[in-house]
């Protein structure tokens, strides 16, 4: 009853409240994005702007609803053995893919298409850099891979590489056991792995379509894609505009409220704010100075701030970096802890929410309220997180004692870096560094072109210098296009700041990326003890044991610097059209992007009424 007075308290301030009546409501979500992408091969999704278009034109077995409970998607029901070891989906019939036209293709989604799926992830030379996340999940998929990696760097494995990928279906834990039927076989009790299933990694492909088009070129223009989502991908001009239209053919259609998407390039935050008060688009974030400027306005009443989200930033050194300055003071520890508590993270973060700051930060690198035990405990409440989630970790008389001591270590007494000559270091085209191997030591930091970042960074090195009386000098460099290969990747950089999506319900899914050579070990260290507890960890299946080892070594991590967590995504201030809490909700995967459900009114809604939708809202989490 409690759910269902809330559901009805939402609905009525919806419609009777925003003003508007039931056939009112806009049919075209409008919003922005800043980079271009370079293709929009779901299973390559490095950016949030093709995340967006994946979670809106391909569906997997399971989604989220808008309460952030896992549902029947593509897949009608599921069960799965008593040890979570086997999972068996079973399919709805007569669902066809569509292409970028909106209409049926000849492809109906089979069984077939989701082992068809985890072929292409499996397969090296297509360069799937989230493929870690489930290698050691699905029984035989971390040998298969390697296999294929050992092959193609001229190893002799026994068998030739056509050999080997003939093995994928022998070896490889999922089947078609029927055309409805898909079945994962799982190296080991996984009681959590619906929470895989609404990442990329288990979207369906087509066989026959992969094959027309070729699968480097697949993704790399709307009509290299078909879709088996709430939406299609009906324009995709690049450098201006990509644009989603929805699905008559869509399995749930009577759920999609909302027939246009557009996403519109635009580079520069503030156009963007007054784009959405022109009523070009439908929603915008607002930073720090932009909240501000509308103080004493008739928009002051429509900026509130919405939820943090499970994605967290933190600062990523480059430990093998080309400067031979920075590369010293990095692998040492005193120094790294010099710069944990030398950043005023809050003083950043001003920039984003003026007001509440400290309301952004995350000291960890698992979200809070998000992975809970047996016993309903959330892991970042284990005792070795909960100290280091609560802590304020800025503490400028702490940072020095700790630089002194780097100092003292690094150099000869009288500035010189020891072991360091004199040399140019070409990081073009972010930036060229003349090392000269003496203090101030000279570091790069590398930020995006946009105007908040570029602000963020300026203040950032201001802020070193002045902790460390001059002798941390920030050099400052801006990539243009993708920051993985224009600066990650080529190993452009010293210092930067990183965040990815958290992909499943266990700690394995950030700290198991994090170990030596992990996906996204962006500064390439190596730590064995570091991993020689993720390794323990992941080797067991109580929840209580699995997360208290995890807590040891995430706190590893954090104790050492090794990277510096410092933000949590979401929780920014916005200004929006679209009524709160009716979108799917989710911590992991692709769910938050999905426009399913999505309610749109006419006119922007009051801070007021986002605070009471939250309410209701709440009492309809609330346990009845």
């Amino acid at each position: 009853m409690k759910r269902v007075l809330a559901f009805c308290l939402m609905v009525l301030a919806a419609s009777s409240l925003f003003g508007r009546g039931a056939g009112e409501a806009p049919d075209q979500y409008r919003t922005t994005y800043a980079t271009e992408v370079k293709t929009l091969n779901y299973f390559l999704l490095l950016d949030t702007t093709a995340l967006r278009v994946a979670a809106n034109t391909m569906d997997g077995l399971v989604e989220n609803d808008r309460y952030g409970k896992f549902v029947p998607s593509l897949a009608e029901r599921w069960d799965h053995n008593e040890d979570y070891t086997e999972w068996t989906f079973y399919l709805r019939p007569g669902v066809k893919w569509v292409d970028s036209m909106g209409q049926e293709t000849a492809w109906e989604v089979t069984a077939d298409d989701f082992v068809e799926g985890m072929r292409f992830i499996a397969e090296p030379k297509n360069g799937i850099k989230n493929v870690g996340i489930i290698r050691k999940v699905i029984s035989g998929l971390n040998g298969y891979y390697w296999d294929l990696v050992d092959i193609d760097d001229g190893v002799d494995i026994g068998k030739t590489r056509e050999e080997a990928l003939a093995s994928f279906d022998s070896s490889v834990g999922v089947s078609a056991p029927d055309k409805y039927t898909v079945k994962y076989t799982l190296d080991n009790p996984t009681p959590y792995f619906l929470s895989y299933l609404v990442t990329e990694l288990f979207f369906p492909l087509e066989k026959e379509f992969l094959d027309s088009v070729g699968a480097e070129d697949f993704g790399t223009t709307k009509e290299k894609l078909i879709f088996t989502g709430a939406y299609y991908l009906a324009e995709w001009q690049r450098d201006k505009e990509i644009r989603l239209a929805k699905n008559e053919h869509y399995w749930d259609a009577d759920s999609v409220n909302v027939g246009q998407v557009s996403l519109q390039k635009v580079a520069d935050d503030s156009i963007r704010v007054q784009m959405f008060q022109r009523g070009e688009v439908s929603a915008t974030t607002l930073q720090g100075d932009q909240v501000k400027a509308l103080e004493g306005t008739k928009w002051a009443d429509n900026v509130f701030l919405d939820e943090k989200s499970s994605v967290t930033y933190w600062f990523a050194m480059n430990y093998t970096s080309d400067n031979p300055e920075a590369r010293a003071f990095i692998n040492n520890v005193n120094f790294r802890k010099a710069l944990y508590h030398g950043i005023d993270r809050a003083k950043l973060l001003e920039l984003v929410n003026p007001y509440e700051p400290e309301a952004l930060l995350r000291n960890t690198i698992i979200p809070e309220d998000v992975i809970f035990d047996e016993n309903g405990q959330d892991y970042t409440d284990y005792p070795l997180l909960k100290e280091v989630k609560e802590r304020r970790t800025y503490d400028r008389e702490l940072a020095q004692e700790y630089f002194q001591k780097a100092v003292d270590e690094l150099t000869d007494g009288k500035g010189n870096i020891k072991g360091i000559s004199p040399a140019t270091v070409d990081m073009l085209p972010i930036a060229e560094i003349k090392a000269d191997g003496k203090l101030p030591v000279q570091i790069l930091f590398v930020h995006p072109t946009d105007p908040t970042k570029t602000r963020e960074a300026l203040l950032l090195q201001e802020m070193l210098r002045d902790t460390f009386d001059g002798q941390v000098e920030l050099v400052l460099g801006q990539y243009v296009d993708d920051k993985y290969n224009d600066t990650i990747k080529p190993r452009r950089f010293d210092l930067l700041y990183d965040s990815f999506s958290f992909k499943y319900a266990d700690p394995m899914a950030q700290l198991g990326r994090l170990v030596t050579d992990g996906s996204v070990n962006d500064g390439q260290y190596s730590f064995p003890e570091f991993d020689r507890l993720v390794e323990e960890a992941d080797g067991k299946t109580s929840l209580t044991d699995r997360y208290e080892i995890f807590s040891r070594a995430e706190r590893f991590l954090i104790d050492n610097a090794v990277i510096i967590p410092w933000q949590a995504g979401g929780g920014a201030y916005s200004m929006d059209t679209v009524v709160p809490f009716s979108t799917p909700r989710g911590g992991f995967g692709v769910t938050r992007f999905k426009y399913k459900g999505m309610i749109l009114q006419q006119n922007p809604i009051t801070a007021d009424q986002y605070k009471m939708l939250e309410k209701a809202f709440r009492a309809e989490l609330a346990p009845n």
